[in-house]
C-alpha cells in the first residue's frame, strides 16, 4: 500500500505551478471578455448614426475557467453590421480552442469581403456566412476536431429608420422580440416558432463531421428576414439559460416561458438592468451556483425611438 500511495507523488511545487497556470488562465479569459464587452458597447454607441442601448449577461459553467460561448459585432464593408451568436460545443479549453477558430474564419472572411465590394459594389451577406462556414469547417476538419459550432448570424441593414435582420441561423435559438410604443410593450415576438407571419428557416449544426454526413447539402443555408423598429428590443440567448435546471430532483428546466415573462415584467428598464433581473431570476431558479451546469449568455439590444 505504502509502495501505491508513494508512486507518482505531486509535489508541493507543481500544485502551486497548477494554481499558477489557472490564475493566469482565469486572468486573461476575463481580460478578453472585459475588451469585447467594452467594443461590442463602442459599436453599439455609433450604429449608423444612431445611439443604441446594450445590455450584456456573461456566465462561465460551474467550475470553466473558459467559455464556449461568443458573440461579436461586425462593421462589414458596405457600411452595414453582421452580429454573431455562437455556443460551441464542449467547455473548458477545447470549446476555446474551436472558439478561436471560428472567430478567425469570421475575421477573414470579412476581410476578403472587402475585395468583393470594391469590384462589385455591393456585399452579398449569403455568400459572406458560406464563406466563414466553409473557413471554419475546413479548420475543424484540418485539426481533425468532432466538435462543433452552433451559430445564428444576422446581416443588420438600416432604411429609413427600419433595422432589417436578415437571419443565417445554424443551430441556434433566434433571439425573442419585444415591441414597444412610446416605452409601453405592445407585444412580443418569439422567433423560435411560427406565429403572426414569421416562419424561421434554420440549418444545422457547422463541423466537420456534419460535412462529411450531409455532403452538399450543409453548405446552404437558410435564411429568413424581420424588420424591427425603432423603440422594439431584441434578445439574443444561448440554450444556457432556458435549459438551466433546478437542483431538485425534477430537474425541471427554467424554460421559454419563464424567460418571456421576464421581458414583460422589465421591459420599461434599462437594457442592462433587464440582463441583470433575468440573471437574478435564473439562479434563483437553479438554486444553487454549483448547479449552473452550461455557460450563460444573454445579449439585449434597444432600439430606442426617436423623440
Amino acid at each position: 500500500m505504502d509502495s501505491i500511495n508513494k508512486k507518482n507523488p505531486i509535489s508541493d511545487e507543481s500544485v502551486e505551478e497548477i494554481v499558477r497556470q489557472y490564475t493566469i488562465l482565469d486572468t486573461e479569459a476575463e481580460t478578453v471578455r472585459r475588451k469585447d464587452r467594452g467594443v461590442i458597447r463602442g459599436l453599439f454607441g455609433n450604429f449608423y448614426g444612431k445611439q443604441l442601448t446594450v445590455g450584456i449577461g456573461f456566465q462561465r459553467a460551474y467550475g470553466s475557467v473558459l467559455s464556449g460561448d461568443y458573440f461579436e459585432l461586425v462593421k462589414l464593408p458596405d457600411e452595414n453590421y453582421l452580429f454573431v451568436f455562437a455556443d460551441i460545443s464542449g467547455h473548458g479549453l477545447p470549446a476555446y480552442t474551436t472558439l478561436i477558430r471560428l472567430r478567425s474564419a469570421i475575421t477573414l472572411g470579412v476581410k476578403e469581403s472587402a475585395c468583393s465590394v470594391k469590384k462589385r459594389g455591393y456585399l452579398d451577406p449569403e455568400e459572406l456566412v458560406r464563406d466563414i462556414g466553409t473557413k471554419f469547417t475546413d479548420v475543424m476538419e484540418a485539426a481533425d476536431s468532432q466538435d462543433f459550432a452552433s451559430v445564428v448570424f444576422t446581416y443588420i441593414r438600416n432604411v429609413n429608420d427600419k433595422f432589417y435582420l436578415r437571419f443565417f441561423n445554424r443551430g441556434m435559438y433566434f433571439p425573442l422580440v419585444v415591441r414597444k410604443f412610446r416605452d409601453k410593450l405592445v407585444d412580443l415576438y418569439d422567433l423560435n416558432v411560427e406565429e403572426k407571419g414569421w416562419f424561421p428557416q434554420k440549418g444545422g449544426l457547422l463541423g466537420y463531421e456534419f460535412r462529411s454526413i450531409r455532403g452538399k447539402q450543409y453548405d446552404i443555408y437558410p435564411s429568413c428576414e424581420f424588420i424591427v423598429y425603432e423603440g422594439d428590443c431584441v434578445l439574443f440567448f444561448s440554450d444556457g439559460i432556458v435549459e438551466a435546471r433546478r437542483g431538485s430532483g425534477d430537474r425541471e428546466e427554467f424554460g421559454f416561458d419563464r424567460l418571456k415573462q421576464n421581458m414583460f415584467d422589465h421591459m420599461s428598464l434599462f437594457p442592462q438592468a433587464v440582463i441583470n433581473h433575468l440573471y437574478e431570476e435564473v439562479y434563483d431558479f437553479i438554486g444553487d451556483l454549483s448547479g449552473q451546469e452550461d455557460d450563460m449568455t444573454a445579449v439585449l439590444i434597444d432600439f430606442p425611438l426617436v423623440r
